[in-house]
């Protein structure tokens, strides 16, 4: 299966073969592609980038909930 990634802004960026290309917000590229590895900060694993909509569905702002902690992060989990 290939792993998505969305634009999170529309950019310019220069191709492998000198050419100019405008990339938009939202549009969806394979994870290995090289425009996706040079501009991984205008990239994101995030699907809401890719949604078109004609008025904004409620929680689409809501920030996403990592399932595991980063490097250093304690996470606190209370068992019952």
């Amino acid at each position: 299966m290939i792993k998505a990634m969305f634009a999170t802004q529309q950019f310019q960026t220069v191709l492998g073969n000198g050419q100019v290309a405008v990339i938009s917000k939202g549009s969806h590229w394979p994870a290995d592609d090289p425009v996706v590895r040079a501009n991984l900060d205008k990239f994101s694993e995030d699907p809401r980038y890719g949604m078109l909509y004609s008025v904004e569905p409620d929680g689409y702002d809501a920030p996403v909930e990592t399932a595991t902690a980063a490097p250093g992060e304690r996470r606190s989990v209370r068992r019952g």
